[in-house]
């Protein structure tokens, strides 16, 4: 007999995917559907047009509903951590609601840049679950893919109305499929005037040199971003040309050790075979946008140590990031 644990998570899983499922020996075709913790706790809970899930729903047992008021909000041992420890399900906010997918890929590193007429905006994005946004992408918000021979998610061919869609649902993205996302804004990747190596080595040293400027907020935030980055396959765009992703990738990796033990990883994929790229690459595209417009609520400004270098025009960078916040199981 499946346990009440086992029926939370995979209620979860199937609600999210949507599809044909058997559970709890019972066959239910259902809608991809963004569950709330709060659905879960209702006896009855209404999905709209959505009969999959409310035929899902009315068919639970009350013990479930029951079990699950307890077990959802134990403030540790719960179903919450012990689904996030097994790498099951994870929870995320948006304002008072509480949502919950399942965990449906390992950690990556998503690399990726996007541009305007002025600067170059470089997007590190540190995935806990981007399979969780792909398939949000694809199955629940329905962007399209390119109209190629090897389809794939591209900011720069969508339209304003689904890069409209896709910045409204910002948090949600950030939320189900990442730990912490870096993005510099530069000038200096514009007709550069130093080696390329150079200059990439003096924009993410520059993100934590100048220890005069918050020297242990620094470090921490250096060693943070280094845990998610080293000995995890890093997808990395061909954006840096001369340099090759696997140079961008070991250079990274490198810079982020301090010169420690270090082990970077370079998941060797094209951009249309590989889905960390495409996530950092709609990412990149919504949170440019949000830059430019000042529009940064999800973001925050972290002081740039600027040591770039040009004879014919000033070279600057910023610095902005956005991480996951614990939530409390009061």
């Amino acid at each position: 007999m499946v346990s009440s644990y086992e029926l939370f998570t995979e209620i979860v899983r199937c609600a999210f995917l949507g599809g044909n499922h058997v559970i709890d020996a019972k066959s239910y075709a259902l809608e991809p559907t963004l569950l709330r913790k709060y659905d879960l706790l209702r006896k009855s809970p209404e999905f709209g047009s959505k009969t999959g899930m409310n035929y899902l729903f009315s068919n639970l047992q009350s013990d479930f509903t029951t079990t699950a008021k307890s077990e959802l909000y134990r403030k540790s041992g719960g179903w919450m951590d012990r689904s996030y420890d097994e790498r099951k399900v994870k929870q995320f906010q948006i304002d008072k609601d509480i949502f919950l997918v399942p965990i449906l890929s390992k950690p990556a590193v998503g690399i990726d840049t996007s541009s305007n007429d002025e600067d170059t905006f470089v997007c590190f994005a540190f995935f806990d679950n981007y399979k969780a946004a792909y398939h949000y992408f694809e199955k629940i918000l329905e962007v399209p893919k390119t109209r190629t021979e090897k389809p794939e998610f591209k900011w720069n061919k969508l339209s304003p109305e689904c890069r409209a869609e896709l910045d409204q649902n910002l948090e949600y993205i950030l939320g189900m499929s990442c730990e912490f996302v870096m993005i510099l804004k530069t000038n200096a990747l514009k007709q550069p005037e130093e080696k390329l190596v150079d200059i990439f080595t003096k924009l993410i040293e520059g993100c934590f040199s100048n220890y005069e400027y918050k020297l242990e907020s620094r470090l921490k935030l250096r060693n943070k971003i280094f845990k998610l980055a080293n000995d995890i396959p890093i997808h990395c765009d061909a954006d840096f040309s001369p340099l090759t992703p696997d140079k961008i990738v070991k250079q990274f990796v490198k810079i982020l050790s301090s010169e420690n033990e270090h082990m970077p990883l370079h998941a060797e994929k094209d951009s249309h075979e590989s889905e960390p790229i495409q996530v950092a690459d709609i990412l990149c595209g919504i949170l440019k946008e949000c830059i430019i417009n000042k529009k940064r609520d999800n973001l925050i400004s972290w002081e740039f140590h600027n040591k770039l270098k040009s004879q014919t025009k000033e070279r600057h960078a910023k610095c902005y990031y956005w991480e996951r916040r614990e939530i409390s199981s009061d």
